[in-house]
C-alpha cells in the first residue's frame, strides 16, 4: 500500500471524527455517570455517537488467555523479568476463585460499549432527521449491543445447548439509565436477546463500500452485519444460516489480502537486537525482524491502518496490553499440518506474525529467554472482527458438516491459496467427510489465532464429540497476590463442557453492584 492512501485515509477519519466531538458537544468525552446530562436532538448526534470507532474496536484478551493457543509454562516465568501477571492466571488456570481484574474482563469493556449502543436506542425515536436515516441508525445500534452481549456471554456464561436455559446469562441492559437492574437474566434469555437484536440489525441498508469506494469497516454495514449473523448462527450450530449470510457477506464483498504480494505483506526495516549470553565468554547478537503491520506510530496511525486491512468486515481487535502474545507448543504444531513440507514457514501467517526470539523483549537476555511471540499490528493487537477469510471458513465448515466435501475444500483453498508460499502451493484435498472438517477446522485454529479459539473449544465441546477439546496446563499454586515458584507444579485441566468455560467476573464488578450481578458457580 502506498503512503499517500493511508494519509488521505487518516485525514478523512480524523475530520469525521473532530466534527463529531463537536456535534455531540464532548459528550463522549466522559465516561458515562449519573451526572451526565447532555441533551441530544439530532439524528447527526447520535449518529457521531456511533462514529466514535476508537471506543468500540478494541475486545479484551480473557478469552484470550483462556484458550488453549496461549502458552501458561513454568520456564516462561522463570526466565521472564517479572513472571505472569495474576490476572493472566485467573482466565489462563480458569480460577474459580475471586477474580482481581480489575482491566482487562470483558464484562466491563463491552457494557460500556453497550451503553452508547442503548443511548441511541432510547433516543432514535424522538430526535429530527431523515427516517431512512434514523432507522439505518438504530438498525446499527442493535448490532452494536448483540455484537457486544455476543462477547459478554462468550467469555461469561456457558455454552446454551437449548437444555440448560434456566443456567445464568448475562445482565441485559436496555436503557442509559443507573437505575436498570443489572441482575443475569437466564442463558435462554440471554440468547434470545441477542438473537433479537441481531434480527433488527439485519435491517440495516448501508452498503459496505461508501460513495468513494472506501470500505466502512469501522461501522456497521450491510456486510459487517451479516458476517456477524454468519459467526453468530455457526456458534449456535445451525450450519444453514451460517452459510447463507457468509455467502451473503462474499456476494457483496469477497477481498482476499494475498500474503504472497510484496506490496501486501513485508517484512519492516524496524527491528529490534539484543545480545544474549550463552555462557562465558560466548556471546550471540539476536535480530527480531517485524510484520508489515509494525510501521505505524503508535496511536492514531493505528486505526488507519485497521481501515485499510482489505479483508476486515467490521474493525474489531483483542488487546493486550501486556504486549506478549504467547503461542502455544499445540498452537505452532499446527502450522506443520497440512502446510507443504512440513514447514511452517511455507505458512505466511507463521512467516510473519510468529516470531522466534519476541520474548527477549520481556525476558533475561539468555538463550532461556528466546521465546516466540505473536504479532500483528504493533505488539498489543490482534484482529478479532469478521473477515472474508472468516466467511471462506465458515462456508467450508458448514459444507464439510453437511457432507458436501468438494465445496469445503474449495472455500478452504480459496483462503490457503492467499497463505501459503505460491512456489510450493497444492490444493488442499480430503478423503472423507470426517477429514474435510478436521481440515477446516484446522485452517480456522491457524487463520483466526488466539482471538476464535474460545469460541470455537465451547461450540466445538458442546456439539462436536470427535472433536472437543481437554486442555491441560502444568504450573505452580498461586493466590490472588503470589505465584508459590517453590511448590511444586500441579496440573490444571479444562475438561469439555466444564463449568470453568464461563469464566468468574470481576470482584470489581460484583462489587459496584452491591452483590446484584451473581458470579458463576463452579
Amino acid at each position: 500500500m502506498k503512503l499517500n492512501k493511508y494519509k488521505v485515509l487518516f485525514i478523512c477519519l480524523a475530520v469525521l471524527f473532530l466534527n463529531g466531538c463537536n456535534l455531540i458537544d464532548g459528550f463522549l468525552e466522559v465516561d458515562p455517570s449519573k451526572s451526565t446530562r447532555k441533551t441530544i436532538q439530532t439524528a447527526e448526534q447520535l449518529d457521531m455517537v456511533l462514529a466514535r470507532y476508537t471506543g468500540f474496536y478494541q475486545e479484551n484478551p480473557d478469552i484470550m488467555l483462556a484458550s488453549d493457543d496461549y502458552a501458561i509454562r513454568t520456564d516462561i516465568n522463570s526466565a521472564m523479568n517479572s513472571g505472569y501477571s495474576i490476572y493472566q492466571l485467573v482466565y489462563g488456570l480458569w480460577n474459580e476463585k475471586n477474580n482481581v481484574d480489575t482491566r482487562y474482563h470483558t464484562w466491563g469493556k463491552e457494557y460500556g460499549k453497550a451503553y452508547y449502543a442503548n443511548l441511541v436506542i432510547n433516543n432514535i425515536d424522538n430526535v429530527e432527521g431523515e427516517e431512512s436515516f434514523k432507522a439505518n441508525l438504530k438498525a446499527e445500534a442493535h448490532f452494536l449491543r448483540a455484537y457486544c452481549y455476543f462477547q459478554i456471554a462468550l467469555a461469561h456464561s456457558l455454552y446454551y445447548t437449548g437444555s440448560n436455559g434456566d443456567e445464568l446469562g448475562i445482565t441485559l441492559k436496555q436503557s442509559t439509565s443507573f437505575e436498570e437492574s443489572v441482575a443475569r437474566a437466564t442463558l435462554k434469555e440471554t440468547w434470545d436477546f441477542i438473537e433479537a437484536d441481531l434480527q433488527e440489525g439485519l435491517k440495516l441498508t448501508k452498503p459496505f463500500k461508501n460513495k468513494d469506494g472506501r470500505n466502512q469497516n469501522w461501522r456497521a454495514t450491510t456486510a459487517s452485519v451479516k458476517a456477524f449473523a454468519a459467526r453468530y448462527y455457526l456458534y449456535r450450530a445451525d450450519y444453514d444460516k451460517a452459510r447463507k449470510y457468509a455467502e451473503e457477506v462474499l456476494r457483496e464483498y469477497s477481498v482476499l489480502k494475498n500474503y504472497n504480494n510484496p506490496t501486501e505483506m513485508y517484512r519492516h526495516s524496524y527491528v529490534d537486537k539484543y545480545t544474549i549470553n550463552q555462557g562465558t565468554p560466548q556471546q550471540e547478537v539476536i535480530t527480531v525482524y517485524y510484520p508489515y503491520t509494525y510501521p505505524q506510530l503508535y496511536g492514531e496511525a493505528t486505526y488507519v491502518l485497521f481501515a485499510e486491512w482489505s479483508e476486515m468486515l467490521y474493525m474489531r481487535a483483542c488487546y493486550y496490553g501486556s504486549w506478549w502474545y504467547i503461542p502455544s507448543k499445540d498452537l505452532l504444531d499446527t502450522y506443520r499440518t497440512d502446510v507443504p513440507g512440513e514447514d511452517p514457514n511455507n505458512d505466511l501467517r507463521y512467516y510473519y506474525y510468529v516470531l522466534p526470539d519476541f520474548g527477549l523483549r520481556y525476558c533475561e537476555k539468555t538463550t532461556r529467554g528466546r521465546q516466540p511471540g505473536y504479532c500483528q499490528f504493533f505488539f498489543d493487537t490482534v484482529i478479532s472482527g469478521p473477515t472474508t477469510a472468516e466467511m471462506n471458513l465458515i462456508i467450508a465448515e458448514c459444507a464439510a458438516r453437511n457432507g458436501n466435501i468438494a465445496d469445503a475444500m474449495k472455500y478452504v483453498n480459496n483462503v490457503r491459496r492467499n497463505r501459503i508460499v505460491s512456489a510450493v502451493y497444492v490444493d488442499l484435498t480430503a478423503s472423507s467427510q470426517a477429514d474435510a472438517l478436521k481440515k477446516v477446522l484446522q485452517e480456522r485454529r491457524r487463520e483466526m489465532a488466539f482471538t476464535m479459539r474460545w469460541y470455537d473449544l465451547k461450540r466445538l465441546n458442546a456439539n462436536d464429540p470427535a472433536n472437543q477439546v481437554t486442555v491441560t496446563r502444568t504450573f505452580y499454586p498461586y493466590n490472588e497476590t503470589t505465584i508459590q515458584t517453590g511448590e511444586t507444579p500441579k496440573s490444571y485441566v479444562l475438561e469439555p463442557n466444564s463449568r470453568h468455560y464461563a469464566l468468574p467476573i470481576s470482584e470489581d464488578e460484583i462489587n459496584k453492584s452491591k452483590g446484584e450481578i451473581q458470579q458463576n458457580t463452579y
